[in-house]
Parts: C-alpha cells; sequence; structure tokens
C-alpha cells in the first residue's frame, strides 16, 4: 500500500485554518454584536460560536490532518484499485477497473502551491478520490490507470 505525499498535512492544515479564521471571525462578529448593538442576542451564542473555533483549532487543524495522513492508504493492483482510509471508521474501498467510466485530476490554489493533485475515479456508483499526490506521480499514476482499464479492456474482447 502506497501514502499520498507528506506536503498533504500542510495543505489540509492550511485549509483549516481558513476555515477556522471565518468561524473566529464570526464569533467576534457575533460578540460584538450581543454586547453593543442587539441586546437581545445572549452571550453564550458567541461562546458556543468561539467553542467550536476553539474545536477547529485543536482538532481539526493539528490533530485530523495527521491522523488522515497516517492512515490513508491506497494500492493500484492489475483488476483494481484499493484505498483505505478513516481514523475512527475504517474504510476500505475496492474499485474494480472495469468499472471506472472517468479518471480527473484536480489543483486547487493551495494545492498548485505545494506541487499536489487529486485524482477521481468515477463509477456509475459512486466518486472515489485519491487526495493530494505529487503533481508527476499523479499524472503518471493516471495514465498507468489509463493504460490498465485498456489492457482489460482488450483482454475481455
Amino acid at each position: 500500500m502506497e501514502k499520498i505525499s507528506p506536503k498533504a498535512i500542510k495543505v489540509w492544515r492550511i485549509r483549516e485554518s481558513i476555515i477556522a479564521g471565518i468561524i473566529l471571525i464570526a464569533a467576534l462578529t457575533a460578540l460584538i454584536l450581543s454586547l453593543w448593538v442587539w441586546e437581545w442576542i445572549p452571550l453564550w451564542v458567541p461562546l458556543v460560536i468561539f467553542a467550536f473555533f476553539l474545536y477547529g483549532c485543536i482538532f481539526q487543524i493539528w490533530l485530523f490532518p495527521k491522523l488522515q495522513y497516517k492512515y490513508f492508504r491506497y494500492q493500484v493492483q492489475e483488476d483494481e484499485i484499493k484505498i483505505h482510509s478513516g481514523i475512527w471508521v475504517k474504510k476500505q474501498i475496492s474499485v474494480p477497473l472495469f468499472r471506472v467510466q472517468n479518471i480527473d485530476t484536480h489543483v486547487g490554489p493551495l494545492m498548485r502551491r505545494f506541487g499536489l493533485k487529486s485524482i477521481t475515479l468515477r463509477t456509475s456508483a459512486e466518486r472515489v478520490e485519491i487526495p493530494e499526490l505529487e503533481a508527476d506521480k499523479a499524472d503518471s499514476l493516471r495514465n498507468d490507470i489509463r493504460t490498465l482499464i485498456n489492457e482489460n479492456t482488450r483482454r475481455e474482447i
């Protein structure tokens, strides 16, 4: 089983930090509004929003990305792709290559900055993603999967 890029941890942490920053702005706005503008908003509302912010900082930003990286594995075999993921709830997905209808790569702004790409495999029933691979590895893996699909199709004919 292969791992994704260790740079994924940084990308996930930055992504979660942006979300935590938005939650912090919402908490501060709710606090200011409850103290000076709208006295009808109870004080516990901004405190609950701030608690979500602390949860996000502690778990979502620092702990979960490291654990996601630790427990995500994938393997491309001759006839299927196996993906193991999950921190508490473990998921083991096996996608037969003859069911794959589309292979896409995805690059977001953060991923581009770190030189990463994600591969998405679509079947008629589901969408499976191999996140945050090195860009050259993602391209070669996508081509390898496409070649395996073509070889399996030729064998069946």
